[in-house]
Formats: structure tokens, C-alpha cells, sequence
């Protein structure tokens, strides 16, 4: 045969053929006993089949062997050790294959921008590029997207858009990288720029990557009107049949309160919704406090047997959470637990969170104790938590334990921050405790917190509360910020205790100027006062009452209750 003539083609045919480990690993040992493991060409085919066999021990093991190894050898081995998201063993096969004097090509510093954007080692990132451009890939086609992405999502902006603006073949992936970096550290108005730059650009053609973009800025700063513009751009370009921008455009309408456009986009989706949409309608609905439309979307979901996940959690233990309904509350976390859902830390905030606004305080601090993580939000949550159900001094001690581990544990999630102390200090004024709220104010600095108008007035509120009110006044006197509304409000509650009339006086001056100013200003901004409304369960049936719901009142049988109660009052002297 003509095979018996010429070995290598035998054994490249079997390379080709084998399908089995095994068999890998016997024609492995047929190289090492005939010298031939470590020849460039033998040892390289060798490597390429345990990696498609899914080895990458042993193709390491085989690429080790070769004494003399080319690019091609060495590129293989990077891009497969980057495939597995072994980023650091890139970097030292890259750094090794230039100590042996290889070169570099636009293969393996792809691949080496690529480690080090995951890894976030920005210096290195910094190296990388300048041996691109002392090598001449400046602008190669390959390599100008990922040093670009590297910089746009390792929070070097400007650099990245240098390289951006140096390169002159500007494609939706290199569009859309900008717009993901912008978008990663909250400049949407770059991103706008971005756009209006874009589309004076000859020939670009918009597509969902950076309608994407665009639609998520719209949603991050509520620009509804934008964003409507953005969905006709959308629908005119027939982009729509992308379900990640479909759902990106439902997601901004909720954000900007235009709820009857998601709804409308939503039920248009027909058969195509799946877990991610649900659960941005749900959110949606449960983040503007449409608490009910969001429980009545789960319970949609569910019957179309769509399996939520952590995300629809979020939006539905917050809208149980919205209308204080412990019993729907306990019925989703009995479903997590039966079908044993695995809950985050933001999971178990929102449980704990909601317990302990329904009352539940000893359930929260057993989910909060159970929680395997916890960050400085679940430690702010526990801490309200006891504080709105009156146990003082839990709150602080909780808010103790957590300075306390925050010095054990250096990671930022365990440190308090300017909402933690706002709480800390709200339980202290409810207590009377002056001198753990003076302990708790001055212990700001340690974690380098300015003290803002909120906490000032808290501080007023324990002294005054105390009925310490020269103290007061010496501390609003000594304040380095212009006192405002809520330092007013403080003191004046102690006016009528110690009759401070003219002190009074001059307050509510001061209050009622402020107050007409922010009418002025949210009626040039548009703006309405979010209405008060409460809940009720009766029957297993959730009934929600608004301020604003007077046809609840129009029930004569109401209407004589109301008042037999408000001449109950009258005469015992509560009115």
C-alpha cells in the first residue's frame, strides 16, 4: 500500500480519524517511542487533536514536548487556553513565546488584549498596545476592535476613543464597543454625541448593536422622547425582529414611565416572550408601583409555563413588598423554595426587605443571617428593617456588626455607606440615643463619607429629640453646608416643645418660601408628587387603595362607618 510508503501520511490519517482518548494517548506513545514527540510537525498535530478531543492538559503536555516551536504551535496553544478562559496562562505563554524569540502577529495579540481586558490588568493592557504599534498593528482589522473594547471597558474612555477616532474603517463592532463603554460608566451623553456623529458618517448602516446602545442611554436617563425616536428608527430600519432590542426597547418605556407603550409592545410579542422579557415587564411594572399589573404578569408567566429566574424574583418580591401583602409574599418564597430557586444576595434583600416592611422583622433577620453573601445594601436593608418595627437598638447593633466585619474584611461590599448611616442615625433619634448618634456621626470620616444635609438634620433629630435644643442650634450654627429644607423641618418640630415662637416664626418663613420654589420648579419640570394608597386582603383577594380613589368612599355603609369612627375619636380627644 501506498500508506506503507509514506508513514506520515498514516499517521496524519489517524490524527484525522481518532475520535477517542484512548486512542490519542496510544498514538502519543508510539510518537515518544520512536523519538518523534518533540519533531515541530508531529508533536503540532498531536496538540490540535487533544484539543479537539477536549484535553487541554494533555495538548499542553504535547506542546511542551516540541524543541523548536513556530507561531503557528504557539498561537494554537494561546487560543486554546483563552477559549477555557484561562486568562493568566495566556499572558505567560505570551510573555514566554517572546522570550524565546518569537515573533508576534495579529493572531496572538488578540488574544493577549483580550486577557487582559478580563483580567483587568490595564498596565499590561498599555504594554500590549505599544508592542502593537512598534510591531505595526495599529491598525490591523483584528486587532483595533479588541484594544479598543479593552480600553472602553477598563474605564480608559479617552483612549479609547483616540484609538477610536485614529482609525478610519469605523464598523458597527467598533460603534458599538464605544457605546458599551460609555454606557459601562454612565456617560449617556457621549453616547447621544456618539450617534449624532454616526449617523453624518457616509454609508453607515444601522443595526441592532448600536441601536442597542442607543435605546439603553434612553433608558438610563428616562429620555422618553429620545427614546420613542430611537424605536422609529428601529422600526423603519426592520430591526425589531432582534428580541435583545425588542426587549432593550420595553425595558426603556418602563423606565421612562411610558408604560402603556411596553404593554402594548409586550402583548404584540405573542408566542416569542421568553424569561427575559417577562421579567423586564414584570420589574418594570413593580419599579414604577404598578404592584398589582406586576403580580398579574407573573401569574401570566407562570401559566405559560415560562420557569423565572432570580431577575423575575427581584420585580416580584418587590411588588409584594410595594403593597405590603405578606400572605402573596410568603407564596413566592414558598415557590422558590419548593422548586428550589437559587436566590442572590439581591434575592435575599428583597425577601428580608420585604418581611420586615409587612411586619415579619424575626423571618427577615433569619433569611439575613442565612444569606451565604451579604453587601452593604442587605446590611442597610436589615438595619431599616428593625428600625421601621421600632427595635432601636437591633438596628444599632446590627450596624455594629457590620463595622465590625468591615474591618475584618476589606472588601468595599461590607462597609457602610451614606444610606447605612442615614438609617443608623434615624434609629438613634427614635430612641433617644444622643450619645451612640454622636458615636455614629463623627465615625463618617472613618470611611471617608461627607456628612450631607440628610444626616445634619438626623443629627438634630436625636439632640432635639433628646430635648437638647441649644445643643441644636450650636450644631446648625457650626454646620460647613448651607442648612436646608430638612434642618429646618427638625428644628422646627422643637418650636412648639420649648415654645420658641419667634424662632418658629422665622422657620416657617423660611419653609414656606422653600416650598413654593419646588412647586414652581415641579410644575416647570412637570413633575407630579407621587400619591400616597394603602392595602388591604380580604377574602385572598388584594385590594389598593389610593389617596386619590374617591369612588372607594361613595358606599353609604362606608361613609356612616367613617364617621361613627370619627365621633369615637372626637370624644376620647384624638381629633
Amino acid at each position: 500500500m501506498c500508506t506503507s510508503q509514506n508513514p506520515s501520511k498514516t499517521l496524519l490519517y489517524l490524527f484525522s480519524c481518532t475520535k477517542f482518548l484512548s486512542l490519542a494517548k496510544q498514538l502519543h506513545t508510539h510518537l515518544i517511542i520512536n523519538g518523534l514527540h518533540k519533531d515541530l510537525f508531529y508533536a503540532s498535530h498531536l496538540t490540535n487533536t487533544y484539543l479537539n478531543l477536549g484535553s487541554l492538559p494533555l495538548a499542553s503536555k504535547a506542546f511542551n514536548h516540541i524543541t523548536t516551536k513556530n507561531l503557528h504551535s504557539w498561537n494554537t496553544i494561546i487560543s486554546a487556553y483563552s477559549k477555557h478562559g484561562f486568562y493568566s496562562y495566556v499572558l505567560q505563554l505570551f510573555n514566554k513565546m517572546r522570550s524565546e524569540g518569537n515573533g508576534i502577529d495579529s493572531f496572538n495579540l488578540v488574544y493577549a488584549a483580550k486577557a487582559c481586558q478580563r483580567l483587568k490588568l490595564l498596565p499590561n493592557g498599555l504594554l500590549i498596545h505599544g508592542l502593537g504599534i512598534k510591531s505595526g498593528f495599529e491598525g490591523d482589522f483584528f486587532v483595533v476592535p479588541v484594544i479598543l473594547e479593552m480600553y472602553a471597558l477598563l474605564g480608559c474612555l479617552s483612549d479609547a476613543r483616540k484609538v477610536f477616532d485614529q482609525y478610519s474603517y469605523r464598523s458597527s463592532v467598533l460603534w458599538g464597543f464605544m457605546i458599551k463603554g460609555y454606557l459601562k460608566f454612565s456617560q449617556e451623553s457621549e453616547v447621544f454625541g456618539l450617534f449624532c456623529n454616526m449617523t453624518s458618517c457616509f454609508g453607515f448602516r444601522r443595526d441592532t448593536f448600536t441601536m442597542e446602545g442607543l435605546v439603553r442611554a434612553c433608558a438610563n436617563v428616562s429620555a422618553g422622547r429620545e427614546g420613542k425616536a430611537s424605536h422609529g428608527v428601529c422600526v423603519k430600519n426592520n430591526l425589531l425582529v432582534n428580541y435583545c432590542l425588542l426587549t432593550s426597547i420595553i425595558d426603556m418605556y418602563m423606565k421612562c414611565g411610558i408604560i402603556h407603550y411596553a404593554m402594548r409592545l409586550f402583548e404584540e410579542a405573542n408566542d416569542s416572550k421568553d424569561v427575559v422579557l417577562w421579567s423586564a415587564v414584570i420589574n418594570g411594572c413593580a419599579k414604577t408601583g404598578r404592584f398589582l399589573e406586576a403580580m398579574s404578569v407573573f401569574k401570566r408567566m407562570l401559566e405559560n409555563s415560562i420557569a423565572p429566574n432570580p431577575v423575575t424574583f427581584n420585580g416580584v418580591i418587590l411588588a409584594c413588598s410595594g403593597v405590603g401583602s405578606l400572605k402573596k409574599g410568603k407564596s413566592v418564597h414558598g415557590f422558590v423554595i419548593r422548586n428550589m430557586v437559587e436566590l442572590d444576595v439581591v434575592n435575599y434583600t428583597s425577601l428580608l426587605d420585604m418581611y420586615a416592611k409587612c411586619g415579619c422583622v424575626e423571618t427577615a433577620y433569619r433569611i439575613f443571617c442565612m444569606m451565604p453573601t451579604k453587601n452593604v445594601v442587605s446590611w442597610t436593608a436589615m438595619i431599616n428593617g428593625c428600625a421601621m418595627n421600632g427595635l432601636y437598638s437591633e438596628a444599632i447593633s446590627i450596624f455594629d456588626q457590620m463595622t465590625q466585619t468591615s474591618t475584618c474584611v476589606t472588601s468595599e461590599k461590607h462597609m457602610p455607606n451614606s444610606v447605612t448611616f442615614v438609617s443608623a442615625l434615624s434609629a438613634c433619634c427614635h430612641c433617644g440615643m444622643v450619645q451612640e448618634g454622636w458615636r455614629i456621626f463623627k465615625s463618617m470620616k472613618n470611611y471617608a463619607i461627607s456628612p450631607t444635609e440628610e444626616h445634619y438634620a438626623c443629627m438634630i433629630d436625636v439632640l432635639t429629640g433628646a430635648g437638647q435644643y441649644n445643643a441644636a442650634l450650636s450644631f446648625i450654627s457650626g454646620m460647613p453646608i448651607k442648612p436646608g429644607r430638612n434642618v429646618w423641618e427638625a428644628l422646627l418640630s422643637t418650636c412648639r416643645v420649648h415654645q420658641g415662637v419667634e424662632l418658629g416664626e422665622e422657620i416657617a418663613k423660611v419653609l414656606s418660601f422653600s416650598g413654593e420654589s419646588t412647586r414652581i420648579r415641579m410644575t416647570e419640570e412637570r413633575l407630579n408628587k407621587s400619591l400616597g394608597f394603602a392595602s388591604i386582603e380580604v377574602k385572598n383577594k388584594l385590594y389598593v387603595f389610593g389617596s386619590d380613589y374617591t369612588f372607594a368612599f361613595k358606599s353609604t355603609e362606608i361613609t356612616h362607618t367613617l364617621n361613627c369612627i370619627g365621633n369615637i375619636m372626637r370624644e376620647s380627644a384624638l381629633l
